[in-house]
């Protein structure tokens, strides 16, 4: 039973979309997957707990005709695995993504998430940084497993990029800086957007940067780049599906992930998967998927200066494509879906 708050749904195709493709690799590898999942983003004072305690209903319903119960997040649905397997006895495993982590600051969420970390058969971190986050919040992952979410690798590959610049309407030659994600403080968009005043100054007065994703530093992107006067190069193109995603990889030059944390970076390992560099953040665990200097360059995410001597860098002397893809074959999903399954496998048939 794969039990998630964040799952794809018709008016947010893009939520957890990582929990959906594992899902399918593992029923490609012979798994029956009874998804307990939320797929809506809806919130409030009402919506929220009803929401959850549909889920728990569900889980603890549903949890008898498991074999295993994967739980994505530690809080809430780490408790609710820890719930859900008590009463069915069933036993569990939860994964760490990153927000549920740093939320362990708090003590009534750490003490709200020991229940489902403490009683795992197995605890799977997207990197060795997060686990060591956890030690730090004095949760410590019971039977650690370092497992990312994978990079589809049949649906991101090695392109020609003059068909998909032609597709988004930018011209072949023009040096072109993509960033995918939310539009919040911790992906530093407006780091980025200053680093790239610099290198547009400098050595590409024609480049532009594109920002692929929404949110609430939408409009504080804008007003920056008017600031600088680099308006007319910023593109920003809101929510896409999958697909859209693809082309704007595919025709990049460069992907910056400057965020000032960053638990892996499904993004960067998406951009060396199209064998496009990547310039990303220090702090986290990206360093652990971008080898330095062979498939991109790491920075230091508060110097402005250092990100564009990077993007200018990548732009100027980049890494061959090969390379970069042969980095992110490392954490394809073929490769992290049957590590997962080797988890669960054992988890079902460990003694309790």
């Amino acid at each position: 039973m794969c039990l998630s708050n964040m799952y794809p749904g018709p008016g947010a195709p893009d939520y957890g979309a990582f929990v959906e493709r594992m899902c399918d690799a593992l029923e490609r590898r012979g798994a029956e997957v009874d998804r307990v999942v939320i797929t809506t983003r809806s919130s409030g004072r009402l919506r929220t707990p009803a929401k959850y305690a549909g889920l728990t209903g569900r889980a603890i319903a549903r949890a008898r005709r498991a074999d295993v119960i994967w739980a994505h997040y530690l809080f809430p649905t780490g408790l609710i695995a820890a719930m859900a397997g008590r009463v069915s006895r069933t036993p569990w495993v939860v994964t760490a993504h990153g927000g549920d982590v740093a939320n362990l600051s708090r003590g009534s969420v750490r003490r709200l998430s020991a229940p489902g970390v403490r009683g795992a058969r197995a605890t799977i971190c997207v990197s060795e940084w997060l686990a060591g986050r956890m030690r730090e919040e004095g949760l410590p992952p019971r039977g650690l497993h370092v497992i990312s979410m994978g990079v589809d690798e049949q649906r991101f590959t090695l392109a020609d990029p003059a068909p998909a610049r032609q597709r988004i309407g930018v011209p072949d030659g023009v040096p072109l800086v993509l960033a995918v994600g939310g539009l919040t403080e911790r992906k530093n968009p407006l780091a980025l957007v200053r680093a790239f005043a610099r290198v547009q100054s400098a050595d590409h007065p024609d480049a532009r940067l594109a920002f692929v994703g929404d949110g609430p530093l939408a409009g504080a992107i804008d007003a920056e780049a008017g600031r600088l006067g680099i308006a007319d190069a910023v593109v920003r193109t809101g929510m896409l599906p999958n697909a859209g995603v693809v082309d704007w990889m595919a025709a990049a030059d460069v992907v910056a992930q400057v965020s000032l944390v960053e638990p892996l970076g499904v993004a960067a390992l998406e951009a060396m998967a199209s064998g496009r560099p990547v310039v990303g953040t220090s702090v986290g665990g990206l360093r652990e998927v971008v080898p330095d200097g062979l498939a991109g360059a790491i920075v230091n995410p508060r110097d402005d200066a250092a990100i564009a001597a990077a993007l200018a860098r990548m732009i100027d002397a980049p890494p061959s494509p090969a390379a970069c893809r042969e980095a992110a074959m490392a954490h394809s999903l073929a490769h992290e879906a049957d590590a997962v399954m080797n988890v669960l496998r054992n988890a079902a048939g460990a003694p309790a």
